[in-house]
């Protein structure tokens, strides 16, 4: 298994974005599967985390805005900061949400 270098910190604004039981959150799914296909097939996912919906919206790990929780995490190998920030721009929820980049230590 790889080591990860980047962790990309996924968040959404509740009550925001394709809503339950939506064919809009089935097809979202459909492209984060891919996205994570993707990823492991080229070996850059070391591992993804997707936190209980419940415990998302009780809110304790908010942005800097206060408006955003954390519903993923990302764990990635990848040669640069530049790549990662490449691979968080392709993200399916950016329209109403945002994914952060944090470059790991070893």
């Amino acid at each position: 298994m790889a080591t990860p270098t980047h962790a990309l910190v996924h968040r959404y604004a509740p009550g925001t974005g394709p809503q339950e039981g939506t064919a809009e959150l089935d097809a979202e799914m459909k492209i984060w599967a891919q996205i994570d296909s993707d990823l492991r097939s080229s070996g850059q996912l070391v591992e993804a985390w997707a936190l209980n919906s419940a415990t998302a919206a009780l809110g304790t790990a908010a942005d800097d805005a206060g408006s955003q929780v954390v519903f993923a995490v990302h764990a990635i190998a990848v040669e640069s900061d530049a790549a990662a920030q490449q691979i968080a721009a392709g993200m399916p929820h950016l329209g109403y949400g945002s994914t952060t980049v944090h470059p790991l230590m070893r």
